[in-house]
């Protein structure tokens, strides 16, 4: 099995935990997820190097059903932010304005369930960030082995991944 079908059965598996994730509200699975993810993506470095041109179109196909997968979860990790948001708005009620002066201690004492809201929230936001960064990634790796196949040669002097993947700031916007 190459290393880009594990890393397709690896999504596929994480994309279920996701999902679980959002029904049960479990946070320490998404923690788990954000990691895996970074994991993921280290193994799609050592994979791109492994490439050969006769390799490289079923590889390709390959990086095409993970980010099929990925952007499965991308929709999912949205789904699951909008309904914490919607939680937390309806949790707290009038009380929003007030519960955000709080400091983060009194939030999670005072309102816990919002907090748990709020939380979820922003770890679906890392969630997202590294789905598009791993999406992007494997975007430039096919890029990358579809240039080498055509120019005949190996991946040899290939850009490193982390060099074409345009990068986002903590606002999510583009730099």
């Amino acid at each position: 099995m190459s290393n880009i079908q594990n890393m397709s059965m690896r999504l596929n598996q994480l994309s279920s935990q996701l999902a679980a994730a959002g029904q049960n509200g479990r946070m320490d699975e998404v923690g788990m997820i954000v990691n895996e993810l970074g994991g993921i993506h280290a193994e799609l470095q050592n994979a791109q190097a492994a490439v050969t041109p006769e390799t490289s179109s079923a590889v390709r196909q390959e990086l095409v059903n993970c980010r099929m997968v990925l952007h499965g979860m991308m929709g999912a990790a949205q789904d699951i932010r909008t309904a914490a948001a919607e939680q937390y708005r309806q949790v707290l009620g009038e009380n929003k304005t007030m519960f955000e002066q709080l400091d983060e201690a009194a939030q999670q004492s005072d309102y816990a369930q919002a907090y748990q809201y709020r939380q979820l929230f922003k770890q679906m936001d890392q969630v997202s960030q590294q789905l598009h960064h791993l999406d992007g990634s494997m975007l430039d790796a096919g890029y990358q082995m579809e240039r080498a196949q055509t120019a005949g040669g190996g991946l040899n002097g290939a850009v490193a991944i982390e060099e074409l993947t345009s990068s986002t700031d903590d606002s999510g916007t583009m730099m």
